[in-house]
């Protein structure tokens, strides 16, 4: 019999590629990453990953052991919480991992309702972009996170259990004396020509591949001369007249910098996906299930909020 607590070691390795990248988002040393690998390994009797000088792939035995690796981690939680049933024990806590936007516009309300469904349990908010988000879910110091993803394109964390959201909305954002700062839509190829701020420093994330995949289908390639690692500091950039950038709607809401315009894309708008990941489909009627189907009703109600133009949006400066 192996140590289950491996497979959580075992499964970040074969994500990330390497012992040194999985040792910083379970925040354990490198030694302690390879001392776990080994331990299992010696359990199974059988080697799990091959080491090269360019990272770590598992071997035919960790595949495999890998496509069990989220049945088992699930079924130890599920048998956790119903012992827990049993013995009368207090519930305890949704833990929910969220980026800012998320965690300002759509869990709120999620939250709101949870509480006056399960009030016997609490609901623990810990910020933290989707990627250490999902690094939280692995470990089991979460139960769920907030993530984004591209529409239409790989799963951005495969080997998680996602439900879709929101398609969040991308709009342009444009200094407020720039020559189409006054159109109700603009045509993204119209700012082929201008000067961009990416609200990224990696130039990896979901929301720089979305508005990297426009200007293409928009037929040019973008001048990037600033990156930014939040959306206020780009609304500042755009207002001193340094670039023009893309901001999706829920970071919108969180205020609106009055030297800039907000204006919707002329046709089809670039959107980010916004997902919850869960370990496994959380079970039937457990807190966590309702939670996750409290922030997709959330979702569905953003989804008919689009109906109304940029300028009845509360965040619009038209």
């Amino acid at each position: 019999m192996f140590d289950v607590r491996r497979l959580v070691v075992l499964r970040e390795v074969a994500r990330r590629g390497s012992l040194s990248a999985a040792a910083a988002a379970l925040n354990y040393t490198t030694s302690a990453v390879s001392q776990q690998i080994t331990a299992l390994e010696r359990d199974i009797g059988s080697t799990l990953l091959v080491r090269g000088p360019s990272g770590v792939r598992p071997t035919a035995a960790g595949t495999r052991l890998l496509e069990h690796a989220d049945t088992i981690l699930g079924a130890v939680a599920d048998a956790e919480r119903d012992l827990a049933r049993m013995a009368g024990a207090r519930p305890g806590a949704v833990r929910i991992a969220s980026f800012a936007t998320a965690a300002a516009t759509i869990l709120p309300r999620a939250i709101s309702r949870f509480r006056a469904l399960c009030p016997e349990i609490d609901v623990e908010l810990v910020p933290a972009d989707p990627e250490k988000g999902v690094a939280l879910l692995a470990t089991g110091d979460v139960d769920a996170a907030v993530i984004t993803e591209v529409p239409g394109g790989d799963p951005e964390f495969p080997r998680v259990h996602t439900d879709v959201v929101f398609d969040d909305e991308f709009y342009v954002v444009l200094p407020a004396s720039h020559r189409l700062a006054a159109s109700s839509t603009v045509p993204f190829a119209a700012l082929a020509d201008e000067r961009w701020i990416v609200s990224t420093e990696t130039g990896v994330c979901p929301d720089v591949r979305v508005f990297e995949k426009s200007c293409r289908q928009a037929g040019f390639v973008p001048s990037v001369t600033f990156r930014a690692e939040d959306y206020s500091t780009v609304q500042g950039l755009v207002a001193a007249d340094l670039g023009v950038s893309l901001v999706p709607s829920l970071a919108a809401h969180g205020g609106v910098h009055p030297d800039v315009a907000i204006r919707r894309v002329a046709g089809r708008a670039p959107v980010r996906r916004i997902s919850i990941a869960t370990a496994h489909p959380p079970a039937a009627s457990t807190p966590l299930a309702t939670f996750v189907s409290l922030v997709r009703a959330v979702g569905a109600q953003l989804r008919a909020e689009t109906v109304y133009s940029v300028a009845e949006r509360p965040f619009s400066v038209a």
